[in-house]
């Protein structure tokens, strides 16, 4: 008499896993792509960028993507009630039914800086050569004043920036505009937390004034932005 052949046991754990790989990925819709690719910011990052900033290969992109940037100029279109409703209403408004969610005295623009880190020589005892794009929520940069515009919080500049028009389709419109301030330092605080070998978040402000229709605005934007010590870098 033969014996029958016993079933190996099944690994369930190992089943859910393997389920778990191949299973398409569910992407809310305000977690998803807002554009022509995958690299377009999503709705939600739209709203983040207000008071964090983009940094590094968001922030590349949003500097290359004329897409992206009328998304940002949509931002100014709609109440702001909640930050998905106020997405989901901007990226659907049309030009007669704008309404400004931000105070008439405020012009916010969102700052893109090349890296979410710095690393700073402690023996320097300034700072030199930040440099950020200024992406207003609004279509007109000609009213910006750029020989007002300073930075402060982490990074205090010292004169006026260096201004660089950006057009991205060559159509005679300017897109945004790049800043770099030549000479600043670090404010005390960052300064001490570098000097400590301590890594430190903190916000660096851009403002300046607006000029519209003979009455002054204030031109606001900030980004996070981690400092380190050099040193502790190069030998970490």
């Amino acid at each position: 008499m033969m014996k029958a052949a016993v079933s190996p046991e099944i690994d369930v754990n190992r089943v859910l896993e393997i389920a778990e790989a191949i299973a398409p990925d569910e992407v809310s819709v305000f977690d998803a792509s807002l554009g022509i690719d995958d690299r377009c910011l999503s709705a939600e990052k739209l709203v983040q960028v207000l008071n964090r900033g983009v940094h590094g290969e968001d922030a590349a992109h949003l500097m290359s993507c004329r897409t992206c940037v009328e998304n940002v100029r949509n931002l100014q279109t709609v109440p702001l009630k909640s930050s998905r409703d106020f997405v989901g209403n901007a990226l659907k408004g049309t030009a007669s039914e704008r309404v400004t969610p931000f105070k008439d005295e405020f012009f916010p623009v969102i700052l893109a800086v090349p890296s979410e880190m710095i690393a700073v020589a402690e023996e320097e005892p300034g700072y030199s050569g930040f440099t950020c794009g200024l992406i207003p929520v609004s279509s007109d940069l000609n009213e910006i004043d750029v020989s007002s515009i300073q930075a402060s919080g982490a990074i205090v500049s010292e004169g006026a920036p260096t201004v660089e028009y950006v057009d991205l389709n060559e159509d005679g419109s300017t897109d945004f505009i790049k800043l770099t301030f030549p000479k600043g330092h670090l404010a005390a605080r960052v300064r001490e937390a570098i000097s400590s070998h301590q890594n430190v978040v903190d916000t660096v402000r851009i403002d300046g004034n607006v000029l519209r229709h003979k009455a002054k605005k204030h031109l606001v934007g900030q980004a996070r932005i981690e400092f380190a010590n050099r040193a502790d870098l190069t030998h970490g």
